[in-house]
């Protein structure tokens, strides 16, 4: 297995069908997906099992995290901007400068190309 290099982290993992925008991230402002900035995976879901210790369905994504880094987004034709929480100041947005329609599925296939995926993560 490959080992992560990067610290932007997408619980569910970087293939292209956990890259897809659901309904709800369609109507975000700017559209996008949710990232974490983290030092590690590990990290990122040890953040998310604190903030969130009973959405079992969260933690259960949280299994199989995608990492990789800013700068590899930006290469595939995407954004990575802020988009801090009360709870989560470290929680970024994947957006595109297309909005919802750069969310196809070849930008998405560019995308999730670039990032690592790791697995089972223990708290």
């Amino acid at each position: 297995m490959a080992t992560e290099s990067g610290d932007i982290h997408r619980l569910g993992g970087g293939s292209l069908e956990n890259l897809r925008l659901k309904p709800v991230e369609m109507n975000l402002d700017p559209p996008g997906i949710s990232v974490l900035k983290a030092p590690s995976a590990r990290k990122a879901v040890m953040q998310m099992w604190e903030v969130f210790p009973k959405a079992d369905l969260l933690h259960e994504k949280a299994r199989v995290v995608g990492t990789t880094s800013i700068e590899r987004i930006r290469s595939v034709g995407f954004e990575v901007i802020p988009k801090p929480t009360r709870k989560l100041p470290n929680h970024y947005r994947i957006i595109h400068p297309q909005d919802v329609a750069g969310f196809n599925d070849a930008n998405l296939m560019k995308l999730s190309e670039v990032f690592v995926n790791t697995s089972d993560h223990k708290i």
